[in-house]
Parts: C-alpha cells; structure tokens; sequence
C-alpha cells in the first residue's frame, strides 16, 4: 500500500516531490505521512502554503489511498514508487526525482535510454530523421525515450515501435492519454515499452506539466537528441536539463535559415555534439551493432488494397477531416474498426495526424 498513500499524497496541488520527500523520511513510512498531524508537518519542514493544500486535501479526500488501488485495478495502471526495485536508477539522480509515477506496460530499470525529441512544429525533413533515428536506435538496442507529443515525438516513437522498445513520458494524467483518440498508439507502447505520467491520471495538461515532463524525459536517459527545434521550443528544455544532469546532448543540424532549426543549431553552437545518423550516437556510445547502418534508402510507392485503401483514398492531400467524414466516405468501415486502420496508415506514413483529424501526405 506504500505506493498508493504516495500517491495519494501527490494528488494535492501545491504538495510536490520535495514536501512528499521530507514528510515520508520525517514520519518513517508514506502512511503514516498521510495520517501525520499538524505539529509533524510543521516539524518535518513543510512551508506553509504547502502544508494547506496537503490538509485540505486530505481533509476533502480521506481514503483516496484506498480508492486509488480500486481506480488502478480498474485502470490496469501500475505505480512505481522511489523505493521499488524497478524504478529506473538514472532518473533517482536528478534534482527532485518523482517519487512515484503512474504507469503502464513493463519497465525495464538496466535498460540504455536515449531521447529523442523535437518541436511540435515540424517539416518532413524532421519527420524523416525522428522516425528513422527513433528504427534505428531501437534496432541497436537503445529504449527510444520521448514525449508522445505530436510531431517529432510521434515520429521518434513510431520508428521505434517498428523495432524495438519505446518510452513515452506525459504531459498530462495517463487516464488521459487512453481516453484520446491516439489510445490505439498508446497501447501500442505499452507493449513494447511503457507508457508514464507522474501527474494524478485525470491532470489536463498545461503550461506548467510540460517542462515538468521534460525533466523526467532528461533524467531517464543516457543522452538527449534534439531533431528539430526552433529557438522557443520546448525541446531545448529537455536538453538544458539533459545537460544539467550530466547526459550527453546530441543535436541534428539544420538550415542556417530555417527558423524551425534554430535552436538545433545554436545548440551545436554552444557545445552539443552534431550527429548526422544513428551510426554517429552508436560509435559515441561504443555500441556494435554487427553492420554499420546505412542510409536510408529511398521510400517505395506504397501500395494498400482493400478497406485500408478506400479509407487512404478517401483522405485528402489539402485539408484534415475528421473521423466522422471518413466514415460517411467509407461506409464498409465500422467506427470501432477505424481507429486500428488510421494508426496502420499513420505507421506506413500515409497520413499525418493533428488533433483527432487525418491529411493524406504527398506520396504516401
């Protein structure tokens, strides 16, 4: 029940890592923190305003603790708490480490991680590096670490998928993340990867979530890859923790003039390592793969028969449309069958996805 009263105790906005840190040392296990009283917060150093949020939520939420093994049962969520034996080593050495998380899917602690991440707003060149690096890397036997967010992300997840294991760290709660319209891909990870979320699973994401995700994507891995970022992206918090951290920042060189690679090249600029390929991350890490790795060759012409390809026929080239209108387009396609058909046409790079809508790309 360890696990479950830590969490509970995170579920209290304002009660962060640190607050939980000192009250469980404090009062020698997590439930007897969360029955602490007034004189034990105040005497374990909790601040003030902290000290509220965790009354009041504890006073409005008494068996939240009790609830929580209900929900996660119900859920089929898993909680990793700091002490467990497979939380990953590397993340309990940065500043203020979770000390829990929500998640599903297998964790492997002694795995090698590297991240790859990028901004949400991308080119097909990024695309193509993200997914190629993320199949590649993958293959090698590098766990692919990224943060499921749209663009870079996605594509760093997919090549991994293709491959081998994949990490994805939220920006919201993990409840959120299979209730969206990408459940298919996020249960897709969780077989061959983990899918994780500090945050109380119902948190809508938020300004603030997503330099907290960050953090975690940093602390898990060995080195950081940055693909394409522009000079605001949230990307380059991600390597500045990675570099806090003592990780190895990689970045992906751009065009002087593109605005979407500024920040790729400033970071290469100011000391991160230029990689061109996966085979350059493998030689820095002294990893042998067998064969080198070539370049990618040129995509072939994909070809789909069947309801797939009435569903890729029936999307076009200059707008995004909605799951409803493919379906009124194609009706042999049952609702429940079109989502596992999307996420195909999404893995082949036929489509591109943005919010729950669907674009066909140029030659795919």
């Amino acid at each position: 029940m360890e696990r479950y009263y830590l969490a509970a105790m995170g579920g209290a906005e304002g009660f962060g890592n640190r607050s939980i840190k000192k009250l469980v040392e404090f009062c020698g296990s997590a439930q007897a923190a969360w029955s602490a009283d007034i004189d034990d917060l105040i005497h374990a150093g909790i601040l003030p305003k902290a000290l509220d949020a965790f009354v009041a939520f504890r006073g409005k939420h008494p068996n939240a603790p009790e609830k929580l093994v209900r929900y996660c049962e119900r859920h089929e969520f898993k909680i990793c708490s700091f002490s467990d034996e497979d939380y990953p080593p590397l993340l309990k050495e940065i500043d203020a480490p979770p000390m829990f998380f929500y998640y599903r899917g297998k964790l492997e602690p002694p795995a090698q991680r590297i991240g790859i991440v990028g901004s949400r707003e991308n080119t097909q060149y990024g695309q193509s590096v993200a997914l190629e690096l993320g199949e590649q890397l993958a293959a090698a036997g590098l766990t692919v670490v990224s943060g499921a967010a749209r663009g870079i992300d996605t594509f760093a997840h997919r090549g991994a998928l293709k491959t081998g294991r994949t990490v994805a760290v939220l920006g919201c709660g993990i409840e959120l993340a299979f209730r969206s319209g990408k459940k298919n891909f996020f249960e897709q990870m969780t077989e061959r990867g983990v899918v994780l979320s500090e945050f109380p699973p119902q948190l809508h994401p938020n300004a603030g979530t997503f330099p907290t995700r960050n953090r975690i994507i940093a602390g898990l891995c060995r080195g950081v890859i940055v693909v394409e970022a522009g000079k605001k992206s949230g990307a380059l918090i991600t390597s500045t923790y990675a570099g806090e951290y003592g990780r190895d920042v990689f970045a992906i060189p751009g065009e002087i003039y593109a605005e979407r690679s500024e920040g790729c090249n400033e970071l290469i600029r100011d000391g991160a390592t230029l990689i061109k390929s996966a085979q350059d991350v493998l030689d820095e890490y002294g990893i042998e793969v067998g064969e080198k790795i070539k370049p990618a060759e040129p995509k072939k012409q994909i070809v789909l028969e069947g309801v797939a390809g009435k569903v890729l026929d029936a999307i076009p080239f200059d707008k995004f449309i909605t799951d409803d209108e493919i379906l009124i387009k194609v009706d042999e396609v049952a609702p429940y069958e079109l989502p596992s058909i999307m996420l195909e046409l999404e893995m082949k790079g036929c489509v591109t996805e943005d919010a729950g809508r669907y674009k066909r790309k140029i030659g795919g």
